[in-house]
């Protein structure tokens, strides 16, 4: 079941990954849809907080990885929920192209694996509704932060005035620890360090991560600290789109 973060925020883990339901102003929507195969699960815990696949107003896709995106056609086909991810994680979402392999050897050799879970569970759903560059702000009040190195057009959400941060991939908080998005599924590992250091200079209290619990209270500083700690404070920022 879906379990209170804050208030309006509610955070799901199915197995390796969360999926979060925002049900305040602009909502109810969903941000991700989790893996292949949880929808059921998925929309057992939506009914369980009285939302049916009907309500949804529309699903904030981060980006385009099967543990992210996994459920999403299925869940469209019972929901007219408007599909929104980056302009640049279209071809991803839409489309479903599979994003260039992580650099060296090791992104090479787990290519084929990827390959064979991408064919597998097809992804792509024909249609998003709301593509959306960084500064767009969303009905639920999120903006748009351009995030890109992870996935090209992967995508965090601020809600500035309730000090929240959906940072997606961009940050893992696994076994409680904070760890960068793993190089093997990261395209572009330098590109992910400098969309790291540019949330990190944001102000929020609560920060959710597409894998491991949230931090609730104090985020922004651990992010900061986080940053600093990888020698990462001193990098600039890159302009994004």
């Amino acid at each position: 079941m879906f379990t209170l973060i804050v208030p309006d925020l509610y955070g799901l883990d199915l197995g390796m990954v969360n999926v979060y339901l925002w049900t305040g102003p602009g909502g109810p929507s969903l941000i991700d849809t989790g893996l292949p195969g949880t929808v059921g699960k998925l929309l057992s815990a939506l009914r369980r907080q009285g939302i049916e696949p009907a309500d949804l107003q529309r699903i904030l896709v981060t980006h385009a990885d099967f543990d992210h995106i996994g459920g999403l056609k299925a869940l469209k086909q019972v929901s007219p929920a408007r599909v929104c991810c980056h302009a640049a994680e279209v071809p991803f979402v839409r489309d479903g192209a599979l994003k260039p392999a992580g650099p060296g050897l090791m992104g090479w050799l787990t290519r084929p694996g990827f390959l064979l879970i991408h064919r597998l569970y097809r992804p792509g759903v024909s249609r998003v509704e709301e593509i959306v560059i960084e500064g767009h702000v969303t009905p639920e009040g999120f903006t748009v932060l351009h995030t890109p190195g992870h996935s090209p057009g992967h995508m965090a959400l601020w809600h500035q005035q309730r000090g929240i941060l959906i940072a997606g991939d961009a940050l893992n908080n696994r076994g409680g620890r904070l760890q960068l998005p793993p190089d093997i599924a990261t395209p572009k590992p330098a590109m992910a360090r400098e969309s790291l250091v540019k949330l990190s200079k944001l102000s929020y209290e609560v920060a959710c991560f597409g894998h491991g619990p949230p931090i609730v209270g104090g985020a922004a500083a651990a992010v900061a600290a986080f940053v600093q700690a990888q020698g990462l404070a001193q990098q600039g920022t890159r302009g994004s789109g």
